[in-house]
């Protein structure tokens, strides 16, 4: 049986995994994310996916002997601009106040380090979302559930920010944190066995 370490503190990419049917062991690791606006946002996202990587590798090197490593990092695009997490809920409201009404994209890089191979395999995928129009009120009253904190772009589709997505057009799972089919899809090429 093969070892899965999830390097990423999400609870919901945990759940992800699990969902693959597979066990992971979380690891922590500790990497900048810099917020590059002048490149592609799928190329933005697979560096962050790629740093995490890396980071890994330095904080955790053991780890790349042992067995499988799985890193992830989501972001929004919105005409091009690129929105990670929202530092504080100031930040959070504003970027709401973006997106309420309007299609956006969004991004989620991974890297998978094969034991097998040594090396790692970046890729990411896009799903479209259209947000309803929100007025200020529903935009503090969402604020004060805390969902914002820690996810791209301020709101978790799976929990209570799901009743301003009008439609979604792509992964629902990618928008939550990690495109599963994706990821089992190489896994299983890869020869991965849970």
């Amino acid at each position: 049986m093969n070892q899965i370490y999830l390097a990423s503190a999400s609870p919901r990419r945990k759940q992800l995994v699990r969902q693959m049917g597979l066990e992971c062991i979380v690891v922590k690791v500790e990497a900048d994310e810099p917020m590059d606006q002048d490149i592609s946002a799928h190329t933005l996202a697979e560096n962050l996916a790629d740093r995490k990587m890396n980071a890994c590798r330095l904080q955790h090197a053991g780890l790349f002997e042992k067995g499988w490593i799985l890193t992830a990092d989501t972001l929004i695009s919105l005409d091009d601009h690129k929105l990670g997490k929202a530092s504080d809920r100031e930040e959070a409201a504003k970027m709401l106040e973006k997106l309420q009404g309007r299609s956006h994209q969004v991004i989620t890089a991974f890297s998978i380090y094969s034991p097998m191979t040594k090396e790692s395999i970046t890729e990411s995928e896009s799903t479209d979302v259209i947000f309803s129009p929100m007025d200020r009120r529903e935009i503090e009253t969402y604020l004060d559930t805390g969902e914002w904190e820690g996810v791209a772009g301020a709101y978790r589709i799976q929990e209570q920010g799901g009743k301003y997505i009008s439609s979604i057009k792509g992964c629902f799972y990618n928008v939550m944190g990690l495109p599963i089919n994706r990821i089992y899809g190489i896994l299983s090429r890869l020869n991965f066995s849970a």
